[in-house]
């Protein structure tokens, strides 16, 4: 039997994450989820997305800091483009087994 892939089954997420994260960051942060385990990462159920705006010859970057603690792993993706997207959030997104789940750590 094979082993079941962290973070592919029903997803999740939470009225704060859907308040304050745009859709396409949201997606983005999925994405970055799917392109790590093709890649062959062993992934931790708990990803943490640290999203913060960062200044670039007078241009807005969305600056996404990914990080687990088991194996542990830290990586920076920026996204330029991001008029209006560039924010200042911390969010987790928790595979519990069965589903997973995106929210912010104040909510869990």
């Amino acid at each position: 039997m094979e082993a079941r892939k962290m973070f592919s089954t029903d997803r999740y997420v939470t009225r704060g994450v859907n308040e304050v994260v745009p859709i396409e960051l949201q997606r983005m942060l999925w994405s970055i989820l799917e392109k790590r385990q093709v890649r062959g990462d062993q992934l931790d159920h708990l990803q943490i997305f640290e999203l913060s705006a960062e200044w670039v010859d007078g241009e807005p970057l969305q600056k996404v800091l990914n990080r687990q603690e088991q194996p542990f792993h830290e990586e920076v993706i920026y996204v330029d483009h991001t008029e209006n997207l560039a924010i200042g959030v911390t969010v987790w997104i928790i595979d519990s087994g069965t589903y997973s789940t995106a929210l912010l750590p104040e909510e869990y």
